[in-house]
């Protein structure tokens, strides 16, 4: 009995050693159609496409009921973490803000938009699993 309460007395102490080591989680910012003019394209100032801001971005185009955007969601997450400072990502979801989808041509959800430069970018459509994103962000961003 004693040594069923010391390794219950053991576990505990190692879970709430693990639970305040909070990892460092960076948020996807989910865009609105006046947040994405701030921080991504000023179409009202530029109607040919001109970015704003350094760093590369992916643009997520999901739906809430869309299963394999749900499936894609923590990839874009481990991709987020992985390349934190170095990259942004952001979600934007179709049903509320059908105009970005329109800008962007998307008419299936996951799209992901990749823009790399000022005043170019490229998409891919579907899900992607982890390996193959990593890919694309290398390909997209980082192998030039």
């Amino acid at each position: 009995m004693k040594k069923t309460i010391q390794l219950l007395m053991l576990c505990f102490a190692i879970s709430s050693v693990a639970l305040a080591q909070k990892p460092s989680h960076v948020e996807i910012q989910e865009l609105t159609f006046k947040t994405f003019k701030q921080k991504v394209w000023n179409f009202d100032k530029n109607k040919n496409f001109v970015r704003e801001g350094k760093l590369p971005i992916i643009l997520d185009f999901y739906a809430t009921w869309c299963r394999p955007c749900k499936m894609l969601a923590p990839h874009l997450h481990v991709i987020q973490e992985k390349y934190n400072g170095k990259l942004i990502i952001y979600e934007i979801d179709v049903d509320k803000e059908p105009e970005l989808a329109q800008r962007f041509n998307v008419n299936a959800m996951p799209t992901l938009i990749f823009i790399s430069d000022t005043k170019s970018y490229k998409s891919e459509l579907g899900y992607k699993e982890y390996d193959e994103l990593e890919k694309l962000v290398k390909s997209s961003f980082f192998q030039k």
